[in-house]
């Protein structure tokens, strides 16, 4: 009996012991295993830094989209992640050891291609991914449909014609700053007649009610408000800083209530009157702060809010129908007109001498008549969406179709 107990115990012990053993292996594996974890975590999160500031361009060029990000301290090459609308993963692009990439495997112009990037030395050593970005093309779809103007004082010529307007069938009016005058053309570009006259003839526009305004500077009233017959219904404005004063004045465009906004280059800042002259609003100093200006130029309202071109600041800031300051965007080179249509802004691109085509947030949608222009300063859209530019020193006006 006593035995059978010792032999029991025996076998009972020995079970425990093997238990024990290998509860001990397996704790003591995935020891291991999490230091295998821990060790390749820490090198692919702390020892290879990720890459930052991606970047993909957004309508830059017209059949590419250009991968850029910062160069890595210890990366030898990375890895460049494309999103697969397909299987809704990512794919692997490109390997390489430079830090831009130009992708010319696009497929359809305007549409966002998704990308990502990461340090990868080898197949141990590699960082996590950086936040994706995403880049589209732009193929033009707009033909140089006319042109027309040259230089000089007759009919259809022009010495400095700075800014351009058109009414509500497609009549295009230019403003000729050199001969204090606008002229106005048909939509084909045939010449009607002079439409008005006044020192250093600036900006104009139409209200709904088929009343326009004129601008002009060094005179008696910088601002002119005509019925349809062109009689002088209301005239403001002086040379100076005050609220009825100007420096110059620049753009101005319209909102829904038909109260007028007003570019004052020279004083840095936007005049807001209703109809009959009353000052409504001013805002804008300069500087480079949000909000500031340096020699702001053109103007737009679109979507309940006011864009204005910030020309040597290389920006775009977006304000409240208050004057509120809400958002900025840059753009490459020197912005002056902007003109708003359908959903779409359309920028006067003096510095690259493109109209750059961009939604309200400043993303590229195309670029029109690059290498057409001289000196291009002034954008509006037609009625049926044809793109009309001032070229400066080509003493020309040029019309742009899609199509």
């Amino acid at each position: 009996m006593l035995r059978s107990i010792s032999l029991k115990t025996t076998i009972f012990l020995a079970a425990i012991s093997i238990l024990f053993l290998s509860c001990e292996k397996e704790v003591q594996t995935q020891i291991e295993i999490k230091t295998i974890r821990d060790t390749i975590r820490i090198v692919d999160t702390l020892n290879v830094d990720r890459p930052i500031n991606l970047k993909a361009s957004k309508g830059a060029y017209g059949s590419k989209i250009t991968i850029s990000w910062t160069p890595m301290p210890l990366a030898q090459k990375y890895q460049i992640w494309k999103f697969n609308d397909l299987t809704q993963k990512y794919d692997l692009l490109k390997e390489l050891a430079d830090t831009t990439f130009d992708d010319i495997n696009i497929n359809k112009p305007l549409t966002k291609n998704f990308y990502k990037v990461r340090t990868f030395n080898t197949s141990s050593s590699f960082s996590r991914f950086n936040d994706a970005d995403y880049g589209y093309t732009s193929i033009s779809n707009y033909y140089k449909l006319l042109t027309f103007g040259s230089e000089g004082s007759g009919a259809s010529q022009f010495n400095f014609n700075m800014h351009i307007e058109v009414d509500k069938i497609g009549s295009i009016y230019v403003s000729d700053e050199g001969l204090n005058r606008v002229l106005k053309f048909s939509a084909a570009g045939s010449f009607i007649e002079q439409f008005y006259s006044g020192s250093g003839a600036r900006a104009m526009a139409f209200f709904n009610n088929g009343n326009y305004i004129a601008t002009r500077t060094q005179s008696s009233s910088y601002v002119q408000i005509f019925n349809p017959n062109k009689q002088l219904i209301k005239e403001w404005g002086t040379y100076g800083t005050g609220d009825s004063n100007f420096g110059n004045i620049e753009c101005l465009t319209i909102d829904d209530e038909q109260n007028i906004w007003i570019v004052d280059g020279v004083n840095h800042r936007i005049k807001k009157y209703d109809q009959n002259g009353n000052l409504l609003l001013k805002f804008g100093k300069q500087g480079k702060a949000e909000g500031d200006f340096d020699a702001p130029f053109g103007i737009c309202y679109f979507k309940s809010k006011i864009y204005v071109s910030d020309t040597r600041n290389n920006r775009i800031e977006v304000f409240d129908k208050n004057g509120k300051f809400l958002k900025v965007f840059t753009i490459r080179g020197y912005i002056f007109g902007i003109r708003a249509f359908g959903d779409n802004i359309y920028l006067a691109n003096s510095g690259e001498g493109t109209i750059i085509k961009t939604d309200e947030n400043g993303d590229i949608q195309e670029k029109i008549g690059a290498g057409s222009f001289l000196n291009l300063v002034d954008v509006t859209i037609a009625p049926n969406g044809d793109v009309i530019a001032c070229d400066v020193y080509g003493r020309r006006i040029i019309v742009f179709r899609k199509g």
